[in-house]
């Protein structure tokens, strides 16, 4: 029994000489009673025609032989293969979700699946994807772990790229892909020191977007504005396809006032990718700030599949509700998202505005007192400072 596979193209957020990941199905039993010689023709001519090239026609004829045999596993994952060669990762998304009712424990189907999550930069469903997939088959595990590493890193789950990564070092260390993706990691879990060393390995084989790219982004965190901008700049002038180096220019513009010059330097990085977090949301900052309200919760609502469940994100269009006159649903978010961050100063000062909003002024008074004392916490922290 012949069973096709989907080949990716260059993955997300990783340099152009990276990763080339061949995921081979397995053979699945066909479901049900074996069909009749002519259907099972058919499906020996769809597998020839994919294994030709000719994608369009093995499209066609999986479809003829699902609608005489919808329960076959075989027939729909190459059907979601051949789909996803030809970039059409929704159809293939729903291909394989079919095959998987069929056979849920399929983990060739769960890293196809998540591949094709991965292509459409739904990296959260990529991620849940590829760790059911390697719980299932752990010998899938060295096929995903790059790519797994990037989901996490586009989910700002940093600590646990570097936990899959680390052990990693010793044999990858040297090798481009690996080196950024985990300099990646390294900075943003704020591992500077780690990060830094990354950075100096990667340009010991000369200048490249990438070095510049990580060495910008660790300055940006520490406030070296100068320094920061002239390596994004010359990351975007090496690779102005690099992901994140528009994005990470665009906080550095904000952060300097110059608004517009961000928005623009968002509105490139959403041209690469129109799913990419920081860009999404800092666009929905500015929107609020114009108060257009409909755009801002529209790039809210992008950033927020970006990074489901993100606290900040969940502010955000909370904050949204207010200013659009409903208390009510900006009280039940508020509520909701503190149940989970208790400790988010700025959303406890919100929900005491909500509060008073609806009339409820012992709760709003509660909701105030918590949020300044979080503040002073947070203050000397930062300063060395005691408490009031």
């Amino acid at each position: 029994m012949t069973t096709l596979t989907s080949f990716p193209s260059q993955p997300l957020s990783i340099p152009a000489t990276t990763l080339c990941l061949i995921v081979c199905l397995l053979a699945s039993p066909l479901g049900g009673q074996q069909p009749a010689a002519s259907s099972d023709t058919l499906l020996q001519h769809a597998i020839a025609l994919h294994q030709a090239g000719d994608l369009d026609g093995a499209i066609r004829a999986y479809r003829e032989y699902l609608a005489a045999e919808p329960d076959s596993v075989q027939a729909r994952s190459n059907l979601g293969a051949a789909l996803a060669r030809t970039g059409r990762y929704d159809e293939a998304i729903a291909e394989y979700d079919r095959a998987l009712r069929k056979s849920p424990d399929n983990p060739a189907l769960l890293l196809n699946l998540g591949l094709a999550y991965y292509k459409t930069g739904h990296h959260a469903e990529a991620a849940a994807r590829f760790e059911r997939a390697v719980s299932l088959s752990p010998q899938f595990k060295e096929q995903v772990t790059l790519l797994l590493a990037v989901c996490y890193n586009n989910l700002g789950r940093y600590k646990e790229s570097v936990s899959l990564l680390a052990s990693l070092e010793k044999d990858k260390a040297g090798d481009p892909g690996f080196d950024y993706i985990y300099g990646t990691a390294l900075i943003g879990d704020g591992q500077d020191a780690a990060g830094t060393a990354v950075i100096n390995r990667i340009l010991s084989r000369g200048d490249s977007a990438e070095a510049r790219l990580l060495r910008g982004t660790l300055e940006l965190s520490a406030h070296d504005r100068d320094n920061a901008r002239a390596d994004l700049e010359k990351a975007i002038a090496l690779n102005a396809r690099l992901a994140g180096a528009h994005a990470r220019l665009g906080e550095l513009l904000l952060s300097q006032g110059e608004s517009e010059r961000a928005r623009a330097a968002f509105a490139q990085e959403l041209a690469l990718d129109p799913g990419e977090f920081t860009s999404n949301l800092n666009m929905g900052v500015l929107a609020k700030e114009d108060q257009d309200y409909v755009e801002a919760r529209r790039y809210f609502e992008r950033a927020l599949r970006a990074r489901p469940n993100d606290p900040g994100i969940r502010y955000q269009l909370a904050n949204v509700d207010l200013a659009t006159g409903n208390p009510e649903q900006a009280r039940q978010a508020l509520e909701a998202l503190l149940a989970e961050s208790p400790d988010f100063a700025e959303a406890h000062a919100t929900l005491a505005t909500v509060y008073y909003r609806l009339h409820r002024s012992a709760d709003g008074d509660r909701e105030r007192a918590v949020s300044e004392k979080l503040m002073d916490r947070r203050d000397a922290l930062q300063t060395g400072a005691k408490s009031r």
